[in-house]
């Protein structure tokens, strides 16, 4: 078997589509639960066959127009309507994680009199927004939106609850601008959408032997921004049926990183019961975790470069740094994984509590929460990472450092570089740095999407997608000449149905929308994405069908072809410093 030395920081989620085309702006701030226990790994249960489908995208049988005025278990909060939705916009479902709640588990919210007024989203967690290097965020973070149809069907609607991306470090539920706060979604469809925030990068995924053996009900340490997503939908399950969505019937959706979390909730022991279907749009799941060892070796050097190896009280003078002492320490590559230096990995762990296993292993098993998986991917998934790494940034990349920048990312092993050069030669692509892009879009993100589902499948109903629509509009001017392509997280716009820019969709772009928003609301319904007059998408098994979403909705079979079989054979090695 072949061996990558290292990916790190691939799943820089949809850092230019959601995150860049609003870099410089924040929402302002406002202001739960206890974690869950730990229980033993995953138990499988059978999966039932799904209801027959229905329709969502048709209009629902409405009831009254619904209240403004809703109660949680916390208190009473104030939305607003318009354009056929209600919006309950920066509900705290947990404690703001800050003083001596800095790098604990989510805790419960406190209560508060008479009615808050839910029309500000809160603030994103802290972060520093990518390639324009703008800091922003707030540690008092941890809030959630609903957003539902009003009037609301006559009966509980379907929930939709959307992990954002931004590779774990950047990011927020509604994407500063609301470009992903699901209006859309809930007016055509009926169904509720809730957005949520989680910590990120080192306050949301530091992992330290101090944390870890600090309280023994919690022996764990480096996945807290994955317990604030169980406790958001453990907030979820107690308070969204005062809101019209029934608590039987949520899907949890997400891109990139989102995907991966929604993968590690799959996975992890904690998160139960609590939904009901997932959607992983570009995930790498099957991306092998760091140890909770190794993630506290590089615990203990960010403690070093904060001040505080030394400290007599460690966790006291980690506590107490200022918050921009804990972001320059080990911040991530700026560069998204292109360049040299000592950079932080954040990402999910294996830490025996929240996670117990790398999640491929819980795919293959079949020991994973067996609800009904959308999967899928794009085609060009690596355009967009060389393009701002390389062209943009003004070192548009040279066919003499192919080779190099291939050992520099996945391997130093000189067979695995040979077999990689082969595979991708870069005089067969209009640029090396297409060449690169394919080689790195493929092992990083696409063939990931692909590999999960292919493991999953024998286990649960299991449909797979390809996103080929080359038409979108980044929502930037980037300097390069690379064709992006259907780039990671362009199909983004067409589930939301929200353009990335403000020029309206084509009649094209519209039609593709219309059809993903179907198919995405029917699976949340039903756990079948079929329905009306819609294009039969075809559960994944032996034949290998998915389905094609591009100018036109098409079947499709052996999704990504032999490249897939290729990365299968190679190994990827935890992202996480230091590696020796």
């Amino acid at each position: 078997m072949r061996h990558l030395k290292r990916l790190p920081y691939f799943a820089l989620a949809a850092l230019a589509v959601t995150v860049l085309s609003s870099a410089c702006s924040s929402s302002d701030s406002n202001q739960t639960t206890d974690a869950a226990e730990p229980t033993s790994p995953v138990e499988p249960s059978e999966p039932t066959d799904p209801p027959t489908p229905t329709d969502p995208t048709a209009p629902p049988s409405p009831s009254a127009p619904a209240p403004l005025e809703v109660t949680t278990e916390s208190g009473d909060v104030r939305g607003t309507t318009t354009d056929g939705v209600r919006s309950f916009l920066g509900i705290p479902y947990a404690a703001p994680p800050v003083g001596d709640l800095r790098w604990r588990a989510p805790a419960p919210t406190e209560p508060w009199d008479g009615v808050r007024e839910a029309n500000v989203a809160g603030a994103p967690c802290p972060q520093t927004i990518p390639i324009v290097n703008a800091p922003t965020g707030s540690e008092d973070c941890l809030y959630l939106n609903v957003v539902t149809p009003d009037p609301l069907p006559s009966g509980p609607a379907p929930v939709m609850v959307w992990i954002h991306g931004g590779g774990f470090t950047s990011g927020d539920g509604r994407q500063y601008t609301g470009s992903t706060d699901g209006s859309t979604i809930a007016a055509k469809s009926g169904t509720i959408v809730v957005t949520l925030n989680y910590r990120l990068g080192q306050l949301g995924f530091l992992a330290h032997h101090a944390l870890t053996n600090e309280d023994p009900s919690h022996p764990s340490s480096g996945n807290y921004g994955i317990e604030d997503q169980v406790a958001a939908l453990e907030w979820v399950e107690r308070n969204i049926l005062a809101f019209g969505g029934d608590p039987e019937n949520v899907t949890i959706f997400g891109e990139s990183a989102g995907a991966w979390s929604v993968c590690a909730l799959l996975t992890s022991p904690l998160s139960g019961g609590l939904f009901h279907r997932g959607i992983m749009q570009s995930g790498p799941c099957t991306t092998r975790l760091a140890t909770l060892q190794n993630a506290e070796r590089q615990g203990e050097r960010f403690a070093e470069v904060v001040g505080c190896a030394g400290a007599l009280d460690v966790l006291e003078c980690l506590r107490e740094a200022p918050r921009e002492s804990v972001m320059a320490a080990l911040p991530p590559d700026p560069a998204f994984v292109f360049s040299e230096g000592e950079w932080g990995s954040w990402f999910p762990i294996i830490d025996d509590y929240v996670l117990t296993e790398n999640m491929a292993e819980s795919f293959a098993s079949g020991s994973f929460h067996r609800v009904p998986l959308l999967v899928g991917s794009n085609d060009d998934e690596g355009t967009l990472f060389v393009a701002l790494s390389h062209d943009h940034a003004g070192r548009p990349l040279q066919a003499s450092q192919y080779r190099e920048r291939l050992s520099f990312l996945i391997s130093d092993d000189e067979e695995v570089i040979d077999s990689i050069e082969e595979r991708y030669p870069v005089d067969a692509f209009a640029s090396p740095g297409l060449a690169l892009a394919a080689s790195f879009g493929d092992a990083a993100l696409a063939c990931p999407s692909i590999e999960t589902a292919r493991l999953a499948a024998p286990h649960t109903p299991t449909y797979l997608y390809q996103f080929t629509f080359t038409g979108g509009t980044f929502p930037i001017a980037l300097n390069t000449d690379i064709d992006l392509g259907a780039y990671h997280a362009a199909e983004i716009p067409y589930v939301f149905g929200t353009p990335s820019v403000e020029t309206p969709f084509t009649e094209v772009e519209q039609t593709l929308s219309d059809a993903m928003i179907g198919y995405w609301t029917r699976f949340a319904a039903t756990g079948d994405p079929n329905g009306g007059d819609a294009r039969q998408w075809p559960r994944l098994g032996d034949d290998a069908r998915h389905l094609s979403a591009g100018t036109a909705i098409t079947p499709g079979t052996n999704a990504r072809g032999g490249a897939c079989t290729f990365w299968r054979g190679v190994a990827l090695r935890e992202p996480l410093l230091p590696l020796e």
